[in-house]
């Protein structure tokens, strides 16, 4: 039995507006485990279908999203409406061999915004792909200020 839902502004999406959201952007966070720990890299990727490609080095990063599961996660936030989105993927990764039929694997999308030689695709293959939309009654800008005595000492 599913729990009632409170009108909290924050809705559930289906998998396929999850994909959808996923084809507006061109820049997300992959989730590895790196030495014990969670290690979260923003990427440029691109869709191949239900696949999420992106560019790679053959580093720590691409080690560790070869050797476990991964977690991908792109979002879209509205400061002015305080409104937006967020996809959250659980998957694995993998090599990409040929990138005959990869959309993107030539063009910018999947060059890096750095000055470097990215020579690897991995390719993301979902398990689960969840999200939800954020939207509130009323158009108010927030406060972004940190009150002082949240503020980090930098005199330490």
């Amino acid at each position: 039995m599913e729990a009632p839902r409170l009108n909290s502004g924050v809705d559930p999406l289906n998998e396929l507006d999850c994909w959808r959201l996923l084809a507006t952007e061109l820049v997300g966070r992959l989730g590895v485990i790196i030495d014990g720990r969670p290690e979260i890299f923003p990427v440029n990727f691109a869709l191949a279908g239900e696949d999420i490609i992106i560019r790679t080095d053959h580093g720590a990063k691409s080690v560790a999203a070869l050797s476990g599961p991964v977690a991908f996660e792109v979002d879209h936030f509205d400061d002015a409406d305080c409104s937006g989105w967020s996809v959250m993927v659980h998957g694995s990764a993998e090599v990409v061999k040929s990138r005959t039929g990869i959309p993107g694997s030539q063009n910018r999308v999947l060059k890096s915004w750095l000055e470097a030689h990215l020579p690897h695709l991995l390719r993301i293959t979902a398990t689960q792909i969840t999200g939800r939309r954020i939207t509130t009654h009323t158009a108010r800008r927030r406060e972004t200020s940190v009150p002082q005595e949240f503020a980090p000492s930098l005199n330490s």
